[in-house]
């Protein structure tokens, strides 16, 4: 019989992509005890309310940004090329034909229980940041160039990323090309 911490996680594991399948609130604990072979009453054992795994879901996405950062930081010293591994990040979302974790949450922000706004906020501040201390380092460095400030410039790209996916998502995989290699153009520096 799996421990309970195993059931815990695979809980986990399998609410992440339907998160990415179908939004946070169009998936129910029935979804996920049944991709499990379990009760839904076991669900609900180790998360009491939906708000209880939106919180812990938010939370595991953070710890997972924070790997996937730290990994591309060690390996990778170009911050361009940092940038290029956010954007094949991204690529595999879509190759996968799932939404981004991070955008879908923060498209359903509005709508999601005020305890779980919380994490999600965390989560986008550890993505923006991480964002824009890269584009910061690229500036610095001459490998990038955008008119403002770094923390402005992540905005934008966020939300090109996030945009783009979307669009991708209805009208094809070449709308999420052609929109990052046109920011990529807009920030190369002057030659």
């Amino acid at each position: 019989m799996p421990r309970q911490t195993d059931t815990r996680s695979r809980i986990l594991e399998i609410a992440q992509p339907l998160l990415q399948q179908r939004g946070f609130n169009g998936f129910s604990y029935r979804h996920l005890a049944e991709a499990l072979g379990i009760k839904t009453a076991a669900v609900h054992y180790h998360f009491p309310s939906k708000t209880d795994l939106g919180v812990e879901l938010a939370a595991e996405l953070r710890r997972g940004f924070q790997a996937w950062a730290a990994d591309v930081d060690a390996r990778i010293k170009s911050p361009s090329a940092r940038l290029d591994a956010f954007f094949e990040m991204h690529r595999h979302f879509l190759e996968e034909e799932v939404a981004s974790p991070f955008g879908v949450l923060e498209a359903e922000y509005g709508s999601l229980p005020d305890r779980m706004r919380h994490g999600v906020r965390s989560l986008a501040s550890e993505v923006h940041g991480w964002v824009a201390r890269t584009l910061r380092q690229g500036l610095d460095a001459g490998e990038l160039a955008f008119p403002g400030d770094a923390d402005d410039q992540a905005i934008v790209l966020g939300a090109t990323v996030q945009g783009a996916l979307y669009l991708a998502r209805a009208f094809g995989p070449d709308h999420y090309h052609s929109a990052i290699s046109q920011l990529k153009r807009l920030m190369e520096p002057a030659t």
